[in-house]
């Protein structure tokens, strides 16, 4: 009669989760119910902004429900004074772009993703260091020690709200540029782009959380918040930023090591993590783990309770160990388990507008094909050849230029 947290949908990491899968695994039309919930939500966010914090442009909290609610949803602090949940959502639409191509698409949404970036001209203030931050808002659900031994929740700047608005900050830029247009407002929200903080490394070699190097009052926190710029952002990569990758690391074991992962929805984010850090055995210990301890035996997630993020997570997680292109590269087989020596993958979709189809044995790529939708520059990680058409090599990427509607062969050197 009354659904676990009144059937509202959490948008600190579990509604988002959900959709993870939808464009490297070819399903876009599946993302679009979520950009026709995200409408629902901005009117309701502008209310929200103004009365609540009197900043234009549009928010929305760590929940919203069947009717697009904004306001902070309860009284529970470790997670309801988050003012970031429309602006991660709002991220999903510019990822749309990346992996469709869709002008059109990002012409009739640029106002969406333009209001909620809006708010934060407002809403940010600067911290003793000069840089823009949030305040107040939480690192979602996690609770920090101070020097004294006194715990908190609210506090200012957390990692997490940087990486989103930076996130959500390019996509305005980015998008205003492939529009050309607003280059005024863009060029503003550059300049806070600019000033905002960066992933700082704290005192156990990790990705610091908050913005003081705090210790948490759960080291196996089930959130792990502050590697957004690992996944799914791309802030923290294995081969641009190697020396905060290793700290991302490092975040992993020490909450794995203190108990994290003990949620199916927390386990699905780790397979998608250590994919990102091209730890193939790690990933398919992590996705072991997932179906033994968080997966029931009709293949439901479990939370407790029942959850799907787990299940869209898990599933995205093994996309992601088989391709990845956020930065920019197709990097093909980055993270795949010893037990997955061959296999064959169809239809797979990655940023540029590319549907690729490869096969592997042995661990090495024996076949593929790049089809482009779009007619963007295509580079692929490692030293390649790539049958009709010019192509170049370069600092371990090779590149060429493609045609909307070809399909082009890929042959791996070695």
């Amino acid at each position: 009669m009354w659904p676990a947290w009144g059937g509202k949908y959490t948008i600190n990491i579990n509604t988002e989760m959900n959709y993870w899968a939808a464009e490297i695994q070819n399903l876009p039309e599946c993302h679009g119910v979520l950009f026709d919930h995200i409408e629902r939500m901005r009117e309701n966010g502008r209310v929200t902004a103004r009365e609540m914090y009197h900043c234009g442009g549009s928010v929305c909290h760590h929940n919203t429900d069947i009717w697009g609610d904004t306001a902070p949803q309860d009284k529970w602090l470790p997670g309801t004074l988050w003012p970031m949940g429309l602006a991660w959502l709002c991220t999903h639409i510019y990822e749309h772009y990346l992996f469709t191509g869709d002008k059109e698409f990002l012409a009739e949404k640029y106002d969406t993703i333009r209001e909620a970036a809006e708010f934060f001209v407002d809403y940010l203030i600067e911290d003793d260091k000069g840089r823009l931050v949030t305040s107040p808002s939480v690192s979602p659900e996690n609770t920090y020690i101070t020097k004294d031994g006194a715990k908190g929740t609210i506090c200012q700047g957390p990692s997490m709200d940087s990486q989103i608005l930076h996130n959500l900050f390019t996509a305005v830029i980015e998008s205003a540029e492939i529009l050309d247009d607003d280059r005024n407002f863009a060029e503003m929200i550059r300049q806070l782009r600019d000033k905002l903080p960066k992933p700082e490394i704290g005192k156990y070699g990790q990705i610091m959380e908050w913005a003081e190097d705090y210790d948490e009052a759960e080291p196996g926190h089930r959130h792990i918040s502050q590697l957004y710029a690992l996944y799914p952002y791309n802030l923290i990569t294995k081969r641009h930023t190697p020396e905060l990758a290793d700290a991302a690391k490092a975040t992993l074991v020490r909450r794995l090591t203190h108990g994290g992962g003990h949620t199916g929805w927390s386990r699905a984010w780790i397979i998608n993590m250590w994919a990102r850090l091209h730890e193939g055995k790690l990933v398919g210990e992590n996705i072991a783990a997932l179906l033994a301890h968080s997966t029931n035996i009709n293949m439901f997630d479990m939370h407790p309770p029942f959850q799907i993020d787990g299940n869209f997570g898990g599933g995205a997680g093994i996309a992601e160990a088989v391709i990845q292109s956020h930065s920019g590269e197709i990097c093909v087989l980055p993270a795949i388990p010893e037990e997955w020596e061959s296999g064959r993958v169809h239809g797979i979709v990655c940023r540029g507008g590319f549907v690729v189809d490869f096969a592997w044995a042995g661990g090495k790529v024996t076949e593929m094909y790049v089809h482009s939708k779009c007619g963007n520059k295509c580079s692929i990680v490692g030293s390649v050849k790539i049958e009709g058409a010019a192509y170049y090599e370069e600092n371990g990427v090779t590149s060429f230029a493609t045609e909307a509607g070809r399909v082009y062969e890929v042959r791996f050197n070695g």
